[in-house]
């Protein structure tokens, strides 16, 4: 046994073979906290600008891809289904976020409930949810504003995405939190001066009208990649949970306001811009909403100019908050050992990741110009239902091994709510399978090399003292945990 003078914490651990106690002083735990942990400066309103600014570019960009595929009723079977999953998830991570109040998300998670193995394949499809979307995005900014006639579009567009890398570096999260919450805020003005426009021009009979094609599931699945759009990073807000002040208060407040305001939106938009045009008519118009809007709207023209100038925010706002969520989740899992350590390494004095920043930020560049924008948008869907469905089970199985925190939740978490989202989800990656939409030996050999990855490099350095992997140690611990004097 060790003894040290301050008081101090010890781990008995039975499984190790010597039964050797660890130790954790307070001085160790200062020392931890003052240089692993990040500043804790976030609330309620942050959280909500990183899940609603993170999804501004949806309304905006492709979700009505879906409508060839599955017509406007089968949009709204689509909007539900998501709806329903994402509050699950936003209902589970709520929880999960303040019991494992750590920078790496779902990563943390699922570290808990389906150990290093699961976490990592957590880690790494949430990574490029967010680098595929990121470069989603940025690919339709370079278009818009080639739409909108602007000189030098491409260098436009590639200055405001340097100038966001630059500034998330040099920048504290409450400077960079306040600059998100100002284009967060015009963007959806925007989208208001949007509804304005077409509110007296929506018709309840094209809501109704359905794909002349045969409506099954099948079309269906096909249309959830395009209209995840309203929804695909609002997993941004549980991975500040490390960087918030009181989590067992503002994170689920700000996890259910981010989700509200996703759901509000999508539902408004959904409603206006089908109820405005015929459905058939949106086929192939990569930004929906600007060609309603020129549609029902094209005597306007200081409108028209308003929308096309201030739409650009929501592209901004989104390249921000995708750029933020990437950049916690690559230095989450640098810091647990995953990734090479200098991804984690932090500016002395405004603590924060910058190489975690930029050198996603240059693979995201390059996908915005190798793949297709609806190829980046249907991998970044089908990243985030696997990292869900992962989630869900990671959540089932710290329930079952500790109820005493899960007890006054059982009425919410029941099985019906869980194992129903699960099956749905589960049928979702049916989709996938369905479609054809990747090359299988290209899948195959991603998925073997990422694996021979982690089995060659990443287990072997998995940083003992990283938050996510002390608390997996210490829940396995938990029954032999001591206080001593």
């Amino acid at each position: 046994m060790i003894h040290d003078k301050e008081s101090s914490l010890v781990f008995s651990n039975d499984i190790i073979a010597d039964a050797q106690d660890i130790l954790i002083t307070n001085r160790i735990a200062e020392d931890f906290l003052q240089n692993q942990f990040l500043k804790k400066n976030l609330k309620i309103k942050s959280l909500w600008v990183l899940g609603a600014g993170t999804i501004m570019a949806g309304p905006f960009i492709g979700w009505n891809w879906g409508v060839s595929e599955a017509g406007p009723l089968g949009i709204l079977i689509a909007l539900i289904i998501l709806t329903f999953y994402y509050l699950v998830f936003s209902l589970i991570t709520s929880k999960l976020s303040v019991l494992y109040p750590f920078i790496g998300g779902a990563y943390g998670y699922v570290r808990q409930g389906l150990g290093s193995f699961g976490a990592y394949w957590a880690g790494v499809l949430t990574c490029f949810q967010f680098i595929g979307c990121t470069a989603a995005v940025l690919a339709t900014f370079r278009n818009y504003l080639a739409l909108i006639n602007l000189e030098y579009s491409t260098l436009f567009s590639l200055g405001v995405f340097i100038l966001l890398l630059v500034s998330l570096q040099l920048f504290s999260a409450r400077i960079m939190t306040f600059v998100h919450y100002c284009l967060t805020c015009c963007a959806l003005g925007v989208l208001v001066i949007f509804l304005l426009g077409t509110f007296e021009t929506v018709q309840s009979s094209n809501l109704l009208a359905v794909a002349p094609s045969s409506f099954s599931w099948q079309e269906i699945l096909k249309a959830l990649p395009f209209v995840s759009l309203f929804f695909l990073g609002l997993e941004n807000t549980i991975m500040a949970a490390e960087e918030v002040r009181f989590p067992e208060r503002c994170m689920p407040y700000g996890l259910y306001a981010g989700f509200i305001t996703a759901v509000v939106i999508s539902f408004c938009i959904c409603f206006f811009t089908l109820g405005s045009v015929n459905w058939q008519l949106l086929i192939g118009r990569q930004f929906p909403l600007l060609f309603t809007l020129v549609q029902v709207q094209s005597q306007d023209k200081v409108l028209l100019s308003t929308f096309t100038v201030m739409s650009s925010v929501g592209f901004i706002a989104a390249l921000q908050g995708f750029i933020s969520g990437y950049s916690r989740q690559v230095y989450a899992l640098s810091r647990g050992g995953y990734f090479p350590s200098f991804l984690s390494k932090l500016h002395p004095t405004k603590k924060t990741y910058y190489f975690a920043i930029l050198v996603p930020g240059v693979i995201s560049l390059g996908l915005s110009y190798l793949m297709s924008i609806k190829l980046l948008i249907v991998a970044a869907f089908y990243s985030a239902v696997f990292v869900h469905l992962l989630v869900l089970i990671s959540f089932i199985k710290i329930r079952n091994s500790e109820p005493e925190f899960f007890n006054l939740d059982r009425s919410v978490f029941n099985f019906f709510l869980l194992y129903m989202t699960i099956i749905l989800l589960t049928g979702s990656l049916f989709g996938l399978v369905q479609n054809h939409l990747f090359d299988w030996k290209i899948i195959v050999f991603s998925l073997i090399i990422t694996s021979l990855y982690y089995f060659i490099w990443g287990v072997r350095n998995i940083h003992q003292d990283a938050p996510e992997e002390a608390a997996a140690a210490l829940k396995m611990r938990r029954n032999r945990i001591r206080f001593l004097n």
